[in-house]
């Protein structure tokens, strides 16, 4: 299911079809006011004339310092959350809804896992694989395989690992040459 369907899927107004729509596929909520007028605000600067004189080079260098831990795009970047390469790139909602409110669309893929390990390590990351003596934590340092015996605690959240605000260390150039980027359809030098 993708996170157009789970929308869908979500906007019907049968509870048990949304409980199972969260159980299963992951979170899907509105966003909030404030941020449905900053995806507005942004989305009338991201106009085409200046996505089309967007310096394409400056937007992969910004996403390779900021995104490509998490991301992969075009084959590089790290794993800890969703390939970008086929997304809804072309899409600005989208990306701009993505970029600025990451936790209102959570697939259960990339759910944040809390891990209390029984020597007091509190662990976070998106779980990887799991059999029934191990589990693999994707974070951003790497995976790391744990003894289930181990484990104190365990809690799926229900938000992104993705950090909110992260368009806020950039000028107006810089996300529009970032934003450029990502929609644009092949790799740039």
């Amino acid at each position: 299911l993708s996170a157009f369907h789970a929308r869908q899927i979500g906007a019907f107004e049968e509870e048990t079809l949304r409980s199972d729509l969260t159980r299963i596929w992951g979170e899907v909520r509105d966003s909030s006011e404030d941020k449905r007028k900053l995806i507005e605000e942004w989305s009338a600067k991201l106009t085409p004339d200046r996505i089309a004189a967007a310096d394409l080079s400056r937007g992969r260098q910004l996403y390779a310092g900021i995104c490509g831990a998490c991301h992969v795009l075009y084959g590089e970047g790290g794993k800890i959350g969703p390939d970008l390469t086929g997304s809804n790139r072309n899409d600005l909602g989208y990306l701009l809804e993505n970029i600025l409110d990451p936790g209102a669309v959570v697939s259960a893929d990339y759910r944040m896992s809390l891990i209390t390990h029984e020597d007091g390590r509190i662990l976070t990351g998106v779980l990887a694989e799991e059999n029934d003596r191990t589990l693999t934590l994707r974070q951003m340092t790497g995976e790391i395989v744990l003894e289930k015996s181990g484990i104190a605690k365990r809690d799926v959240m229900p938000v992104s690992m993705m950090p909110e605000g992260l368009l806020l260390a950039f000028d107006e150039e810089q996300v529009i040459d970032l934003i450029a980027y990502l929609q644009n359809p092949v790799q740039v030098e």
